[in-house]
């Protein structure tokens, strides 16, 4: 069990790297930014609880574009070099090479997180809003488990390409296609289906919980449900934060154990 040792070391590496600390500094100043002009372009009251409806946008965007970019290179670049049989020929496993470089990946972002978020919470509280202890430390940890998510379908690109390029290119299609492409694909078959006139209004329950698959969708009824008090979830069962906290799980860990498993059997020559 060396993953620890791979993950301090990798960890260490990654914050190193001057394209590391661009891509973190801006998801920390999205974040406090969206904590400056919450005050003013939010409505009252202003509490931490409800900041995560005013966030949510913001962290969609930027917490997967970060996950994947320090992902995809996690191992890929030293299978391409032959360090990565250098590696495995000291006492480290595969798994534990996989899950160490997945922790110090996803340790830097979900410390940029968490730091980032500690500022802008004083900043809502700060002198005309209020603290909501729990909701806060929910819509920090969600976005934490956000940030896993997404390092890991970065990191699951970087084990199941054989190039550094297709590690590239499987991680932004990836990012295109849930965060920029998903929701135009969701109101393009609405619009079609209404003016086909089988569909009035929104889509059927059931398509709304294929749509809703996507991780930003699952984060964002999250932070609906368990967040922002502002917000509810209406519809079926399985449109609820219940179900999303289920979906969640599976996004963290279906990807990248898929990954791995390839990766396990695969030739390294």
């Amino acid at each position: 069990m060396t993953w620890d040792v791979i993950a301090r070391q990798d960890w260490r590496r990654t914050v190193a790297e001057r394209s590391t600390k661009f891509l973190l500094g801006l998801l920390a100043f999205a974040i406090v930014i969206a904590a400056y002009v919450y005050p003013m372009a939010g409505q009252e009251p202003y509490t931490t609880g409800r900041f995560a409806g005013f966030v949510e946008g913001s962290l969609t965007t930027l917490v997967p574009i970060a996950g994947v970019l320090l992902g995809y290179n996690a191992v890929v670049s030293e299978r391409a070099s032959g360090a990565l049989r250098l590696s495995l020929s000291l006492p480290h496993s595969r798994r534990d090479l996989v899950f160490g470089k997945f922790l110090g990946r996803a340790g830097a972002v979900a410390a940029t997180v968490v730091a980032s978020m500690a500022v802008a919470g004083f900043l809502v509280v700060y002198p005309f809003g209020s603290l909501e202890p729990l909701r806060f430390l929910a819509l920090v940890g969600l976005t934490v488990w956000f940030a896993g998510i997404w390092t890991g379908l970065g990191v699951a690109a970087s084990i199941a390409a054989s190039t550094k390029r297709r590690a590239l290119l499987l991680a932004l299609t990836l990012f295109f296609l849930f965060v920029m492409v998903w929701e135009t694909m969701e109101n393009g078959l609405q619009l079609a289906l209404s003016f086909l006139g089988l569909i009035e209004g929104d889509l059927p329950d059931p398509l709304q919980f294929v749509f809703g698959l996507e991780p930003g969708a699952v984060f964002g009824r999250l932070t609906d449900g368990f967040v922002d008090p502002s917000a509810s979830l209406g519809g079926p069962w399985y449109l609820g934060k219940w179900v999303a906290l289920v979906l969640f799980v599976l996004w963290l860990v279906g990807p990248l154990g898929l990954a791995y498993r390839r990766f396990a059997e695969s030739d390294l020559a």
